[in-house]
């Protein structure tokens, strides 16, 4: 497969293409929609963490948080590639 974008190199990026390209277009479609409604909701709890980072909070819930949307940004690079290449070849 002809990747689109460039994958982060998560050990688990191999197993989600297997998991995703498994599944119909259908479903790949709900997950994406389920990612972008976290994603937003996360952004929309990280402006509220950086405010309250600024008033000395703590500073591992925004890592981790990071890290979360990080990596279902990158699963829904993984899901784009598939829906790609399944256009290109039908």
């Amino acid at each position: 497969m002809n990747n689109y974008y460039e994958f982060t190199k998560y050990d688990e990026d191999g197993i989600a293409m297997d998991i995703f390209n498994g599944l119909s277009n259908d479903k790949l479609k709900s997950i994406l929609d389920d990612y972008f409604n976290e994603i937003e909701y996360f952004l929309d709890l990280f402006a509220d963490t950086f405010k309250n980072v600024f008033n000395g909070s703590d500073y591992d819930e925004f890592y981790y948080q990071s890290k979360s949307l990080v990596e279902q940004i990158n699963d829904i690079k993984i899901i784009i590639n598939i829906l790609k290449e399944r256009d290109i070849n039908e």
